[in-house]
């Protein structure tokens, strides 16, 4: 059985995965509503969207405000998004979280 905290990284990880497809383009098909969906899908919790959405923020990619904006509409919360960047620190990868 997953721990708590190995199954919270993979909700975020999917989160992010669904904000890269819509926002990069590199989803098939998969337009905004849809988006919307199949991450309320994964998760509605404000912390782990915004979770998430830090990590889009930080990351070093041309679509990175296309993607916190759509998590943001899915529901990730800016304090929350401000928190977890601080947690995250100035250039720390995702995958170190």
């Amino acid at each position: 059985m997953m721990d708590t905290t190995t199954s919270r990284r993979a909700v975020i990880a999917r989160l992010y995965e669904i904000a890269t497809e819509y926002a990069g383009g590199y989803g098939e098909g998969l337009g905004r509503a849809r988006a919307l969906a199949e991450l309320a899908a994964v998760s509605i919790d404000p912390d782990l969207l915004s979770a998430a959405a830090a990590a889009h923020a930080l990351a070093d990619n041309w679509y990175t405000i296309t993607a916190v904006d759509l998590l943001i509409d899915a529901g990730a919360e800016q304090p929350l998004i401000q928190h977890h960047i601080n947690d995250l620190g100035p250039g720390e990868p995702f995958e170190a979280r």
